[in-house]
């Protein structure tokens, strides 16, 4: 309370007129940080006075001991605006995340995510393919929870490995693409390749059609926060894992009897 009331006097004082506090007041309001943790004289070049005019400006004005009181009390208040920041960016990020998930919601069709489930459960062979290194964590993500659900499932994270499987592959091949970022001439022949040899191709792409996406026997679209921010492209395809799994989990229930248990589906 002593923190709120302290802050709300020098408000106050800054603003009258009359008052000989108003500069003191405004220069440390101004300069709070810099006030709290300098010592008296520095404190006292900044305000144009002396040691003791702000000794007794502590005491007259705002009823405390003296300037190192005021000091502690800043500190204090600087560290509870501190927390109320994190909160308020805490509850924005939180608030951007769940507008992209449902805006992924609304673009991703749930009848394809459970054709790529069927495929998955179907497939001799899962490749997840990275021709980004900005998507190589979602691959390595959606590899370990296919194999933890006993399946097995691939990275292909190098040119000369797509090369000598878009050459062996078949209709009994499954390749999922996770593409968010420019798309690679090289690796749009390759894939040309993996699609005339009849193997399934599944595209986890922006809401954007493409050249990948015109390859693709199924295509998941989800939403981006902001295009041009890796760091947010995360968000939507996470979440189109974590879809996809859930979604393999309940097409097969008997098999994945544990997982469902677990997932409580």
């Amino acid at each position: 309370m002593k923190v709120a009331s302290t802050i709300s006097k020098l408000k106050q004082l800054a603003k009258d007129q009359d008052s000989n506090a108003k500069i003191t007041s405004e220069k440390i309001l101004d300069n709070i940080e810099l006030v709290s943790n300098s010592n008296i004289s520095k404190v006292a070049e900044l305000i144009y006075t002396s040691p003791a005019t702000i000794i007794r400006f502590c005491k007259n004005y705002l009823n405390l001991s003296g300037f190192s009181e005021l000091q502690t009390l800043l500190r204090i208040y600087l560290s509870e605006q501190d927390e109320i920041e994190k909160e308020h960016k805490f509850i924005l990020k939180y608030s951007e995340i769940i507008e992209i998930i449902d805006q992924t919601d609304n673009l991703s069709e749930l009848q394809e995510i459970d054709k790529i489930a069927k495929a998955i459960l179907q497939a001799q062979t899962i490749c997840i393919i990275v021709h980004d290194l900005s998507v190589e964590y979602l691959a390595i993500d959606l590899v370990e929870k296919i194999n933890l659900l006993g399946l097995s499932a691939i990275v292909i994270a190098q040119q000369k490995q797509l090369d000598y499987y878009s050459k062996i592959s078949d209709q009994n091949w499954l390749f999922i693409v996770i593409s968010h970022h420019k798309e690679n001439m090289t690796f749009q022949k390759k894939l040309e390749k993996i699609y005339n040899s009849n193997s399934v191709i599944a595209l986890f792409s922006m809401n954007q059609a493409s050249d990948f996406s015109q390859l693709a026997n199924y295509w998941v679209k989800f939403a981006l926060i902001d295009p041009d921010n890796k760091d947010f492209d995360t968000i939507s395809p996470l979440y189109i894992v974590e879809l996809l799994i859930n979604r393999i989990v309940k097409t097969d229930q008997k098999r994945f009897k544990k997982m469902t248990k677990i997932l409580k589906i």
